[in-house]
Parts: structure tokens; C-alpha cells; sequence
């Protein structure tokens, strides 16, 4: 005998996977650093630089730009953790506003999996003094830590390190 008829909302049963998922569709290295510019536009950057480098023997790739920055948590400090926790429920969406605003899926700073092993995004709180976030490829865990001193620049910076073989030529 059938049972009676059900319904109910799709949910995600393992998180981290659909997470990987996600990261994984981000292959066009191209493409990836297109998303970290269009995050700094929407953050209404009037400069963003772009610098592909090697430090310490390693490349590495920074997007830098002098707009808003991450915005504040309660204590005045850039709200990572809210970056971290919101997969695919970007902030820029529920703008009543969104005149020259790009993003909108929350998963454009995934594409670093594309780009390289390493993702340390730094802003500065209320206090001009500097936090970053890094989080690593294949791995779910991030981790927000202060910059030593104080960051005189305005806006955000991201700093790709262990850049993978197909973003070393981009």
C-alpha cells in the first residue's frame, strides 16, 4: 500500500561535499581571478591591482583594491566568519540597491581552488588595524588571524600562494 504523499524542502546533506562541488565547477583560472576583480567593483574599488610575483621562492598572485573592505562584525573587526559560513548566500543578493553590483551567488572566492593552494584575504577593522582569513584548498577548516601592525591602505587584499601549474602562465 503507497504511503501518503509527502513533501518538503531540498536540503544539504554533507556540506563540505557540496562545498568541494562548488569549488571544483570554479576550473578557469581566468575566470576565477575575473570573480576576485568583480568582488573588489562591487566593493566600489576605484584601483584594483593585480600583481603576480614570487616570494620565498614561490609564486603567488594578489588582488588588492581600495574599496570598502570586508564589513564589520560587532567588534569592528572585518566579519570573516560570516564570509566563511556563507557558501552560496552572498550579502550583495539582499541589497535593496544593486546599481553596478556583480556577485550575487556567494561562491566566487571559491575559485581560488583554481588558482592556487592558498587564500589569505586581509582587511582592516574600525581601528585600521589589519585581520586575514586564510583558508586552504581541499581543506573545510578557515582561519582568522591579526596582521601584525597596522594597515595603512584601505580596501582588501588577496593573496594567492602555491599557484597551481595552469595559473603559472596566466
Amino acid at each position: 500500500m503507497p504511503k501518503a504523499e509527502q513533501s518538503g524542502r531540498l536540503r544539504i546533506g554533507d556540506e563540505w561535499n557540496a562545498i568541494s562541488l562548488l569549488a571544483r565547477t570554479q576550473t578557469n583560472p581566468l575566470k576565477a581571478l575575473a570573480e576576485l576583480v568583480e568582488n573588489s567593483l562591487d566593493a566600489r574599488a576605484g584601483a584594483v591591482e593585480i600583481v603576480r610575483g614570487r616570494r620565498a621562492g614561490r609564486l603567488f598572485l594578489s588582488i588588492g583594491d581600495d574599496g570598502e573592505g570586508v564589513p564589520s562584525d560587532a567588534e569592528g573587526r572585518p566579519d570573516f566568519r560570516r564570509v566563511a559560513t556563507h557558501v552560496c548566500d552572498s550579502i550583495k543578493r539582499h541589497l535593496e540597491e544593486r546599481d553596478g553590483i556583480h556577485g550575487e551567488f556567494g561562491i566566487g572566492l571559491l575559485g581560488f581552488w583554481s588558482l592556487g593552494e592558498e587564500l589569505r584575504l586581509a582587511s582592516r577593522g574600525l581601528d585600521s588595524r589589519g585581520w586575514e582569513m586564510v583558508m586552504k584548498r581541499n581543506d573545510p577548516r578557515y582561519r582568522v588571524r591579526p596582521v601584525k601592525g597596522r594597515i595603512t591602505w584601505q580596501g582588501t587584499e588577496v593573496l594567492i600562494s602555491g599557484l597551481l601549474r595552469a595559473t603559472s602562465h596566466v
